[in-house]
């Protein structure tokens, strides 16, 4: 089963992101196929020089991170998204692969499951 998370919201606003990174862990644990999308707000997740101590928060890059020894090595970033915010992947975290906004709807055809935070 092939399944994708779309993180859209900001990565310390609220439980949310933690709570995602774990269920991708728990999914990939079952040997299902997990990829990532991130769109909007969701790009933070991996902007490079995030000090999440000083809120208060634990380091979620660490999470991002390890996805790969889990089998999660798809992570894909809106290309809208990303220049809205004036971020470029080479200021991210993780590698990832851009993907046009526009092209979605039909991009998600090829997904069993699809979850949002």
């Amino acid at each position: 089963m092939r399944c994708l998370y779309v993180f859209r919201h900001p990565p310390y606003a609220d439980s949310r992101g933690a709570e995602a990174l774990d269920l991708l862990l728990t999914l990939a644990a079952f040997d299902l196929t997990v990829e990532v999308l991130l769109l909007d707000e969701g790009v933070w997740h991996l902007a490079a020089g995030q000090q999440p101590a000083r809120i208060g928060q634990r380091r979620l890059p660490d999470l991002w991170q390890g996805l790969g020894l889990y089998g999660i090595e798809r992570i894909w970033a809106g290309r809208e998204s990303l220049r809205q915010r004036r971020l470029s992947p080479q200021r991210l975290l993780l590698p990832v692969t851009l993907v046009d906004e526009a092209a979605l709807p039909q991009w998600w055809c090829g997904y069993d499951r699809i979850v949002e935070d």
